[in-house]
This record gives structure tokens, sequence and C-alpha cells, in this order.
């Protein structure tokens, strides 16, 4: 309340105050006729005045009436009929004023102040019914019959009923005390009813709700004047008047505010939010009328110039992609008067740029149900077109090179295998994958792999047939869909064709790269009868011809699935063996030839199959290797090599070497260097009984960074050895640059000693350039006396084979151990002259 009123102060209050200065002034002064002359001048101003008041009663009337929210604002329905009421009550009151002609009976000041008080009652009920927001939801023809009724009664009452109302002026003294108090009472009513007004007032009504509270102040201090006066000349009648005109202006401007100026303001206002969300709305507001021209369109419509479209129907602009069959079906729509939507057509905006446009529209009807146009809204769905067509492509096509993808390609297979022109045709799908991709995506780096693959993928497309389709379902590897063939001679010309076009060079980074294929084919329908079938076999194919030495294609056959079949089979049981400890370390013993003492063993790796029994390590190895699994497996290996060489330790047995074979994609996926340390750590093997056996390929692949691994490890006590020496690149700057302690004989040169005089030569050379620098030898697949008789002539130090011990499980190694008794093999017999 107390906020209420300190807002009201200083945002309202200013309004009336003149009205109270007017007030004081009136107050202050002592009381005088306004006129000697009554019947000259004094009718004719009250008559005025009234009048006055009763032509904005009757404004506050007509506004009320024609208020378009009447019903759902119940004051317009009071104010209708309290101000009806009022109105002629107040005219009524002019008419009876003393010294009027005769209306029904004699005019008299007592009948005139009847009129006026019950006026001013009306006027408090009225104000005080709004100000109590009664939901009185009557219609308007209700109201103003009860507004008849009531002046009927008031006028009756104070034409014939004057008897029962109190005196309120008596001639010569004036007025009553009743008449006095009756206005004091209104006074003190108008006073609550503005302070009521006042506590009243919210946010969405303030401003209404201080006009109301003004205009019952001003009305307040005419009832303090009216109360005063002692003839109905005096000029406290005439100023009591104007307060009451005064108070009526206060109405009739905030019932005009209310009913007319606000609704106004409020539809310019929402016209122009309308206006402004239409112009930065993506869809564009347009009408017509009703010769389907338009009349009205938003600047966002279609990016062409409003004055370019008002006026002219939708036909009649430079539209492109409607035919005529669809522009007189739209048209028959239009003249059915039916409401339509997403009707796309595209416009020339400007000389070579076109927009797609889609619009909807409802037809407009009058009150009467004439026809009177359309209005609608279109939106430009050029960019939402082209966003769509980039997402249908992406969702069949590969990213980078354009190609058609797994999806696209299943879904061309089957509706060109379902098309063939011929009962006996067949179809053809080629994988390929890139040979050297890898290599060169990892040293050129990704954006140089991608720009190959780009290449490769307009080479491809350049080759096939316009018919083929030509697919890339990730990484290196693409796709082929031959349909339509008669003979699978069409299939080998081509996939030559495509090898010969990747062979060309191609510039990478700068550098001229020369990349070649793997190639595998499977023919449809001998092969399978669905895609995912001839995937797979096409698959297979291209294994075999990597076998075979890539940059050449295969053509599936039954062999080949059996064999891949095998090759799956190890690799997935590969995957488990760990696990399930399948696998296991088996030991073979290394001999010193010249005391006969066991000074080492060879960890082998052997893999017991719970179905298959015991797999040769030859068959799963190399599947090791190219799956990667080599690398988990052999830190397995050296960890278990090393704690079995501390357990015979512990058992009493003489430190033995353990020597551990090594493979080539342990350095390049794995980190050997950490493995063989955390080996000896957990084991607490001495690293000087390690041995590490290295394949030739290891020191040429990499060398530098292998360099690096293996000086370190050299550097704590590690022994290496080179495994299989003279079946590699048998280069002799790597004994050298990775100080080799030993190399070993290849079993294919032992196995022959004796019999074949190159191999005897081979092993020779190999024992005699070893010694020369200061390397020692072994030699493995010793089997015979006879091997082992030449060894030891050429002077070779070490020897491990059937001849001496067989790869044992490591307790039979411990039992072998203990009953071995060193003798020396080599006899100066058989020593070397």
């Amino acid at each position: 309340m107390l906020a209420n009123l300190k807002t009201y102060w200083r945002c309202d209050a200013w309004y009336f105050l003149p009205a109270v200065l007017v007030f004081m002034v009136a107050m202050a002064l002592p009381p005088f006729p306004l006129f000697e002359d009554r019947a000259s001048g004094m009718l004719q101003l009250h008559l005025l005045l009234e009048l006055f008041a009763v032509i904005v009663a009757i404004l506050i009337v007509v506004v009320s009436w024609h208020d378009i929210k009447h019903q759902s604002r119940p004051e317009s329905g009071i104010l209708l009929a309290g101000f009806t009421v009022v109105a002629f009550v107040d005219l009524v009151h002019a008419l009876t004023y003393d010294g009027m002609p005769r209306l029904v009976t004699e005019s008299s000041t007592p009948r005139a102040i009847f009129f006026w008080l019950a006026g001013r009652t009306l006027v408090l009920l009225t104000l005080l019914l709004v100000a109590l927001r009664l939901r009185l939801q009557l219609s308007r023809y209700l109201w103003l019959g009860i507004a008849i009724v009531s002046s009927a009664a008031l006028f009756w009452l104070g034409t014939w009923g004057m008897d029962w109302v109190p005196t309120t002026f008596v001639t010569g003294s004036g007025v009553t005390t009743f008449k006095r108090n009756y206005e004091y009472g209104l006074f003190i009513g108008y006073v609550v009813l503005a302070l009521l007004f006042v506590y009243r007032a919210g946010a969405d009504n303030r401003q209404r709700s201080f006009a109301f509270a003004s205009s019952c102040l001003v009305m307040a201090m005419g009832e303090i004047v009216f109360s005063n006066y002692k003839a109905p000349s005096d000029f406290l009648n005439i100023f009591g008047h104007v307060f009451k005109i005064v108070s009526y202006a206060f109405l009739y401007q905030n019932v005009f505010v209310l009913a007319i100026r606000q609704p106004y303001e409020a539809l310019r206002k929402s016209e122009g939010r309308f206006r402004a969300l239409t112009e930065l709305s993506v869809d564009g507001y347009w009408e017509q009328d009703r010769n389907f021209r338009f009349t009205q369109v938003s600047q966002s419509f279609n990016g062409m110039e409003m004055q370019a479209m008002l006026g002219r129907a939708r036909w009649e602009l430079p539209v492109l992609g409607v035919s005529p069959e669809q522009w007189q079906a739209h048209r028959a729509q239009l003249e059915r008067h039916e409401p339509f939507r997403d009707f796309v057509y595209q416009v020339e905006v400007a000389p070579g740029k076109v927009r797609t446009l889609a619009a909807n529209g409802s037809p407009l009807f009058g009150e009467d149900g004439e026809f009177l146009g359309y209005q609608g809204v279109g939106r430009d769905i050029t960019e939402q077109l082209a966003a769509e067509k980039r997402i249908e492509f992406l969702a069949y096509h590969d990213t980078l090179t354009g190609l058609p993808n797994h999806r696209l390609l299943q879904e061309q297979f089957t509706q060109l295998t379902a098309q063939s022109l011929y009962p006996e045709a067949r179809a053809a799908l080629l994988l390929l994958d890139l040979d050297n991709f890898k290599g060169i995506n990892d040293i050129l780096g990704h954006d140089s792999g991608d720009a190959l693959l780009r290449e490769v993928a307009r080479r491809l497309r350049a080759k096939a047939r316009d018919v083929d389709v030509v697919s890339r379902q990730g990484g290196d590897e693409f796709y082929v869909l031959m349909p339509g063939l008669r003979h699978t001679d069409d299939v080998a010309l081509l996939a030559s064709a495509l090898m010969e076009s990747l062979q060309e060079p191609v510039m990478l980074g700068g550098q001229e790269i020369v990349t070649s294929a793997s190639m595998g084919v499977a023919i449809y329908p001998d092969d399978g009868g669905d895609l995912e079938t001839l995937r797979k076999k096409a698959d297979v194919a291209m294994y075999q011809a990597k076998q075979a030495g890539r940059n050449t294609y295969r053509f599936f056959d039954a062999a080949m699935n059996v064999e891949a079949f095998e090759h799956l089979s190890l690799r997935n049981g590969l995957h488990r063996a760990l696990e399930r400890s399948e696998l296991a370390l088996h030991y073979q013993p290394q001999f010193d030839l010249s005391s006969g003492v066991v000074i080492g063993v060879e960890a082998l790796l052997r893999w017991r199959h719970p179905e298959r029994g015991l797999i040769p390590p030859a068959r799963f190895i190399p599947v090791a290797e190219e799956s990667g699994l080599i690398v988990p497996i052999g830190v397995w290996v050296l960890g278990e090599a090393c704690r079995q060489a501390m357990a015979w330790q512990r058992e009493g047995l003489p430190g033995l070497t353990m020597a551990v074979n090594l493979s080539a994609v342990q350095f390049k996926r794995g980190d050997v260097e950490q493995s063989v340390l955390r080996a000896l750590e957990e084991s607490g093997l001495s690293p000087q009984l390690l041995e590490l056996e290295l394949t030739e390929s290891i020191l040429i692949q990499n060398a530098e960074g292998v360099l690096a691994s293996l000086k370190r490890l050299k550097q704590i006590g590690v022994k290496l050895s080179i495994d299989d020496f003279g079946t590699g690149y048998s280069s002799l700057s790597y004994l050298k640059r990775f100080d080799i302690d030993k190399l070993k004989i290849d079993q294919s040169f032992v196995r022959d000693l004796g019999k074949d005089e190159e191999d005897a030569a081979i092993v020779r050379a190999v024992i005699q350039m070893a010694h020369s620098l200061s390397l020692k030898t072994i030699a493995e697949g010793v089997e015979t006396e006879e091997m082992v008789a030449s060894l030891c002539r050429y002077g070779c130090d070490e020897a491990q084979g059937y001849h001496f011990a067989r790869p044992m499980p490591a307790s039979e190694v411990t039992e072998f151990l203990r009953r071995a008794v060193a003798e020396p093999v080599c006899t100066p017999l058989n020593q070397p002259a």
C-alpha cells in the first residue's frame, strides 16, 4: 500500500494539483453571489455546465458500449450502466433547477438537489464496483436495461415521491444539515474509494487505477465545496460543478485510454512486431487479392524486390521448375478457394541466381463469406534442399573420395543383379588393397595418404566401365562391382588395367611415389549369391594375392577358402590361447662342443590346442606376426623364460644362458627394450644370462631405432645373436654396428653336412668369418654324429639339435641337466688342423 502511494504521488498526483489549488482558494474566499441577476446568467451557466457533464457521461457510455473487449473486461458493463443513469439524472437535475421551465412538475431547488445527490451517489457506487473488480458477466443490452429501469425509478421518486426524501434546502437558510452531512459522507466515500484504487493497483493496471483515484479525489473536493454554499447563486455552487466536470474528464480519459487508445496502441505495436518478425523470419509473409495478385510481401520472402512482385500473380513471376500441368492444378486449387501447402517452385531472383521456394496459403473470406483473396507464408528452402542432398550424399558416399560406400554398393548390387539383361549374365566383385599404403601414410603423413586415396579413386573411376560401381569401404580398400559379365576374361582385363594404372607414379609431398595393389576377385553367382558372401571370398583371394608377392590378382577358388578358414581359425584361437594357458615354452639345451657342457637353452614356443592338439610353430607364428598378436605373446615369452631360468638357479643348477627369439613385428609394434627390462626386473635374472636371438630382417628395418635400443641393452650385459644367419641379407656392416656376440648357422646348411660340398663351404666360411670378427658360432639342427664331426673340423663353438637333446618342457630339462655328464664332444681326431 505504501509503495503504491509513493508511486502514485510521484507519478500521477500532479495531474489534479491544479484542482487542489483552486479548491484551497475557493474555500479561503468568503461566500459571494456570482450573478446578481440569477435569471440572466446563472441558469444559462448552470445548464451549460451540466450539459457538458452530461455529454462527458454520454461519451463514457458510448465508449463502454463499443468496447471491443467488454465481455472479458467487466468494468465496461458497469460503467455503461452506471453512467447511463448518471447522464439521465444529471440532465434531469439541470432541467429541474430552480428557475427552469416546468418539466412534468414545477422546478425547485430541493428536487434539483435530489437528482444531484442521486447522480453523485451513483458515480460513487459505479466506481466502487469497478474498484472491487466484480466479475459480473452480463450482456451490454442487459446492462442498458438495468440502467433504463433505474433511471425511471429515480425519475418517479424525484418527481412524485419527494415527500419520502429528507429536506435538503431551506430558502433563506441554505442547505440543511442532512444535505451537508450527506455531502460529507460522499466526500469520505470518494476518499476511501481513491485509497482503494491505489491499494489495488497492480503492475498491469497501475495507470488506470491511479486515474480512477484522481477522479475520486477531485470528486471528493467538489463535495466539500457543495456542502458549504448558502444560496444556489453562490460561486461555490459553480465551482462544485467545475470539479464534477474535471472528475468526469478524468473518468473519460481513463475509459477512452482503456477502451480505445490502448487497444489501438497495442494493435499498432503488434503490427510493428509482426512486420519486424516477418522481415527477420526465414518465413516470408504474403497476401493476394481475389485475382491472386500479390498485394503485400515481406522483404524476406524470396530475395526479389518487393515492387517486382506486387500486382503480379505467382505464375507471372520468372518461375522455373514448374510444369504446365502443375500450374494448371495449382490454379484450379486456387479457383476452388482451397488451402495449399508446400507448393515448391523456383524463382530467378537475379541473372543466374535461382532460389527454391515453398509456399503455404489459406483463403481469406469476409464476414458475409465473400472470397477476398489468399494469405500465407513462403520459405526459401534453397539451403535446406542443398543440405538434404548433402546429407543424403554423405549417407551413401565416402566423404574422402566421393565414391559409393558399403550401403550404396549393397543397394546397387541388389538392383544390378535384379536387372540383368540375360539370365546367364554374371557379375564380378573386385577387392583392391594397396600394398604399401601404411608405409606411405606413416612416412609422408595423413594428408599425403588422403591425397593418394583420392588419386587412386580417380584412376579407378577412369578405368572402370560406365556400368561398373567403384566403391571405397574404408582405409585403403576399394571395391569394383562389374555387372552383366559373360566372360571372366573381362574381369582379368579390367584387373590388369587397374593394376597398370595404379603403378603410374604420383606426386605426394613433393616426392614421386609409386604404389601397387593386390586384388581378389569373386564371381556372382558362382562364388555367392549375396554381396557379403562375395566380399568375404574376394577378401580370401586378395589375401592369396598378397601371399603371392603382391601387385597381382587372384580369382577365388574352393582351396583358398579352406586355407582362409584355417588361417582365420588359427587367428581366433590365438586370441584366447594366452588367457586359457594353451601356450607353453619348451627348452632345447645348447652345448659347448669343446667341453660337452650345457651352456644354455633356447626357449621355443609351443601351442597345445584343446581340440587340434600340438600345432607346429611354423603354422601359427606367421599368423601371430601378421595379426600383431606376437607382441603380447612375445612379452609373455620373455617373462616366462627369465622366470624359469631363475627357477633352475634356485634349484641349485648352474646358471644357463637363456636364448629368446624376437620377431621384427615386436620391434615395429611393441617396446622390446621395456619388455626385456621388465622381465629381468621381475624375475631377478642377471642380464648376462639373457641372449636375444634376432633375425637379419630386424637389423635391416628401422636400423637406427633398433640400434639405439640394442645398444642400451648391450650396456647392461644382454647378449645378442643373429638367428638363421646366411638365409637373409647377410650384410657384414650390421655385425659391427650392432655389436653381435654370436652367429647361429641355419639348419638348412647343417642338414647336408658331409653330403653337400656347397653347404660345407658356406658353414666353413661363416665360422671363419665369425672367428675373424671375434664372434662365436652355434649350429642348429644337429642330428647325426657325422654333422658333429664336420662342425668340429670347421671349428664351430656350440651346437644344438636332436643329436644332443630334443626341446623339452621345463620339468624334463631339470632332470636332463641333473643327469648330464660333461664329456668333450670334439676329440683330437676331429679337431681342425
